[in-house]
């Protein structure tokens, strides 16, 4: 039986099960209005609609704020604005985060050096503050704000969330900056001056850690810098090597032959060294030694010991299999699934699936087992769906959100 009809037949006992199973209990769900060409973020408490771009000479974007009911109990339900406003239209805008009662809106305008940060009170929707610069949290709760500077450089201000006023900039021409995320946002800032010298900087400070003659690379002759972890990793493709330093002191770990690498990520305990043609590389992080090697791949996220790899089958459909992190070995093949999400807050992997006739099949991973568990048959068809830890978001065929309270 080949592998396509073995995951229909189980696919289809589960179906028959959940229909004669017990009746299950209410699910919760709530609808929020919104148009084709609209979008959706869920951040903090609230979910945030930025609708699409208006007729007329403004040309002005709404966006809405509405509060998020608790466990998706509400006695209505469709949601009502909190707030209302416009911003100015853009071809892109990202709700980030809302920290010290404010949301975070970036917008980019598509032109070098375009970008802006808007802070708008959570309860409220008014303007706290508006500055130049793309947001990203330090792990200390203040904004970071980056701004392109001319051909060669960049500008970077740390700010204070609730007022902007600046906690310390720096106006440098390094060839890169990259950063290392902590749990709650960026700690350390990595970025090499054309002179070759490199240093690590406290986010929160901006105080020099590490100082060193380090060349990373540049758009000549390499990938450049990244930071994993408590490495920060130099990619050259000429010649084609990956050379390890320690961040706390710059100092050179290990070097590595390495062609075509497009990029480094955590892997547990190893590193994944994605390569520009498709496949991956598995290191030892301690010496840059191949554990092993497999062109299948095109993405994986850890969890616990293995490995949970996908292939891609469309644009919109991914093969999902589970490996043994320290061989590549396969031990499981979970089938095909649309929208495959990363482990949220140490929750299984999620993914969907539509099944004609029966609606949105959603399921978790058990990777340990090898197998989804059904957490959930939705009615309806939906467009593009997001999880987050126990929310499904997903637009509507009429352009309207649906959030789902998921069942675990």
């Amino acid at each position: 039986m080949s592998r396509r009809w073995r995951f229909a037949l189980v696919l289809g006992l589960v179906l028959v099960t959940l229909a004669g199973a017990a009746p299950a209990p209410r699910r919760f769900s709530v609808t929020v209005p919104g148009r084709l060409g609209a979008e959706a973020f869920l951040v903090g408490d609230q979910l945030v609609v930025v609708g699409p771009p208006s007729v007329g000479a403004s040309g002005d974007r709404e966006l809405a704020a509405y509060d998020l009911p608790a466990s998706g109990r509400s006695a209505s339900s469709a949601l009502r604005a909190r707030w209302r406003r416009t911003v100015p239209d853009t071809p892109r805008i990202w709700p980030v985060t809302d920290v010290a009662g404010v949301l975070l809106v970036a917008s980019n305008e598509g032109r070098r050096g375009s970008q802006f940060t808007v802070a708008l009170e959570t309860t409220t929707g008014r303007e706290r503050w508006r500055q130049p610069g793309s947001p990203m949290l330090t792990e200390g709760g203040r904004v970071l704000l980056t701004v392109p500077a001319g051909e060669d450089g960049q500008s970077v201000r740390v700010v204070d969330p609730a007022t902007g006023a600046v906690r310390w900039s720096a106006s440098t021409t390094p060839d890169r900056v990259d950063y290392r995320f902590a749990e709650r946002g960026i700690d350390r800032l990595v970025w090499t001056l054309p002179s070759g010298r490199t240093e690590v900087r406290d986010a929160d400070s901006g105080r020099v850690l590490a100082a060193a003659p380090v060349h990373t690379g540049s758009p000549d002759d390499g990938v450049g810098g990244q930071v994993v972890d408590d490495l920060l990793l130099a990619v050259r493709n000429h010649p084609p090597t990956v050379t390890a330093y320690g961040l706390d002191r710059l100092d050179r770990h290990w070097t590595a032959e390495l062609p075509s690498v497009g990029y480094v990520s955590r892997c547990g305990a190893m590193l994944c060294v994605w390569q520009q043609t498709g496949g991956v590389r598995l290191l030892d992080r301690a010496t840059g030694r191949t554990v092993w090697h497999d062109p299948r791949w095109m993405a994986a996220v850890p969890v616990g010991d293995r490995l949970v790899a996908t292939t891609s089958v469309s644009s919109a459909r991914e093969e999902v299999f589970v490996l043994d992190a320290a061989t590549g070995r396969q031990l499981a093949d979970l089938g095909t699934w649309s929208g495959l999400q990363t482990p949220v807050d140490g929750r299984p992997p999620v993914a969907s699936r539509q099944i004609r006739d029966r609606g949105l099949l959603v399921a978790e991973f058990d990777v340990v087992r090898g197998r989804p568990r059904i957490l959930d048959v939705l009615p309806g068809t939906y467009g593009e769906c997001r999880f987050h830890p126990e929310v499904l978001l997903c637009q509507q065929a009429d352009g309207s959100f649906r959030l789902w309270w998921l069942r675990h």
